[in-house]
């Protein structure tokens, strides 16, 4: 009997399958409605509101969903039990015939014998969710199946760019990896229980944030650190220490904390970039480094002991000196997969990006794109991301100190990076607007503006910048 319900999936019976695991599942809730709701909690949300589809005329162009059973005759029958428990009904054998009947589908599943056929081969009703994580994982490898079906069919008749074609690939393999199990409802005793416990964190110091620690305790304290799935946009003028400061973050968040950290340096090398790390840990002025001049034994004893921490940190670095929108995207996915629990994400800088293969009427429509991809990637992601941003040159050209001070209009190119951004940032430094070569390179105070937060204050300041080693640091409290 089982052959011939399942003999109208023969030409797929290649694909991962476990249709016995499927038949005792359907034989455990008729005979235990209670593991209905264990079932559900197991399987993924989007598969179960798929359900019904298989039933129903098609309303949207594209592929149906991989069905979660693998025999139709078993997902029909899931579908009515699952019905039949959302309208409040016991499941038995009767209720589940009757229903069948009503949809004219009793015949499809092998008729009232096959459904009582279905508790025979219950071994145990405690192996439910067992079953249903075999039945989950048998229906993810069916998806990645037809996920490869489509992409083959793709390349083979889509006229599309070929990097537009390698970005749809990607994300329909990481929709598979990062399909999530997503619940209705969730009592509030487990947020309230949450939310006590980072306020206890919080008392005790930055490493109890609900955010990535920044390491600079203003920052930290207004923002509670860099929230997953945030955009966060850092902005100034050139040589005001945009990169300096997303580097200290990056290496705060990477070397001494050892979260992944992900970096696309648009403007500098990597060997640049590793030149500042090694000077900025090692505490040894870059001039002098890069100058040739002769270092001093515990110079260079600090720049080895540097050089060996950052080795050991998780820090990836993209110097690519053109990046698009979907080059961009498509690395970031496979760095997530091989670091899942990537912290952060830094692009520098949002201007020296492109928006990929597309054609925008002005540089404005395409930093728009570029500011709106960067926001999709970290709700994707669920993984802050922290782009540098240039401003005009309006704060060059306002009188007094104060005015100087940038704000929101001052964002380059596009108002979408202010709407766009959860957390704007501005990095200011008044001996920096004076361009004066000749002056010594010693510690200066810079300003700190946080010029928008959605869930949190605004305001400035001040944290003290050490230029010849490029680092921010808090100032004494």
């Amino acid at each position: 009997m089982l052959e011939e319900v399942v003999q109208e999936q023969s030409p797929s019976a290649a694909l991962p399958q476990n249709v016995e695991a499927e038949r005792v599942l359907l034989g455990c809730l008729i005979l235990d409605n209670r593991k209905i709701d264990v079932v559900l909690d197991v399987f993924p949300h989007a598969a179960i509101s798929a359900l019904h589809e298989e039933r129903l005329p098609r309303r949207r162009r594209g592929p149906r969903p991989e069905p979660l059973f693998f025999s139709r005759a078993h997902l029909i029958i899931f579908a009515a039990i699952h019905e039949l428990h959302d309208a409040g009904r016991g499941v038995d054998l009767t209720t589940l015939a009757e229903e069948l009947q009503r949809r004219e589908e009793l015949d499809a599943v092998g008729g009232a014998p096959y459904l009582a056929g279905l508790e025979d081969d219950i071994f145990s009703l405690g192996q439910v969710p067992e079953y249903a994580r075999i039945i989950v994982q048998k229906w993810r490898l069916r998806c990645l199946v037809r996920a490869s079906q489509r992409i083959v069919e793709e390349v083979n008749s889509s006229d599309a760019p070929a990097q537009e074609i390698v970005d749809r690939a990607e994300k329909l393999i990481f929709d598979i990896a990062q399909d999530q199990i997503e619940a209705d409802f969730v009592h509030i005793g487990e947020p309230v229980a949450d939310q006590l416990q980072e306020i206890e964190n919080l008392k005790k110091g930055v490493q109890g944030l609900p955010g990535l620690a920044t390491g600079f305790r203003e920052l930290d304290r207004m923002t509670t650190g860099l929230r997953p799935s945030n955009l966060v946009v850092l902005a100034a003028r050139p040589s005001m220490g945009k990169s300096a400061l997303a580097m200290n973050v990056a290496a705060h968040a990477a070397i001494h904390l050892s979260r992944p950290v992900g970096i696309y340096s648009l403007e500098m090398s990597r060997s640049e970039l590793t030149t500042r790390l090694l000077c900025t840990e090692a505490h040894v002025s870059m001039s002098r480094v890069r100058g040739h001049f002769h270092l001093r034994r515990d110079e260079l004893d600090a720049l080895h002991e540097a050089g060996e921490r950052i080795e050991r940190a998780p820090l990836y670095i993209d110097d690519s000196s053109s990046l698009s929108v979907l080059e961009m995207r498509a690395r970031a996915r496979r760095l997530k997969g091989r670091c899942p629990d990537l912290a952060l994400i830094i692009v520098d800088y949002m201007q020296l990006m492109s928006g990929g293969a597309a054609r925008y009427d002005n540089r404005q429509q395409e930093v728009s794109e570029i500011s709106r991809a960067l926001k999709g990637l970290a709700r994707e992601l669920e993984v802050p991301v922290l782009a540098l941003s240039q401003l005009s040159r309006q704060t060059e050209q306002r009188r007094g100190t104060r005015d100087k001070l940038p704000r929101l209009s001052d964002l380059r190119e596009s108002g979408a990076i202010e709407q766009d951004a959860d957390v704007v940032l501005f990095v200011h430094r008044e001996k920096a607007t004076q361009h004066d070569p000749e002056a010594p390179n010693e510690p200066e105070l810079a300003t700190i503006r946080i010029g928008k937060q959605r869930n949190g204050p605004i305001g400035d300041f001040e944290l003290l910048f050490r230029g010849d080693f490029t680092q921010f640091v808090n100032l004494a409290t």
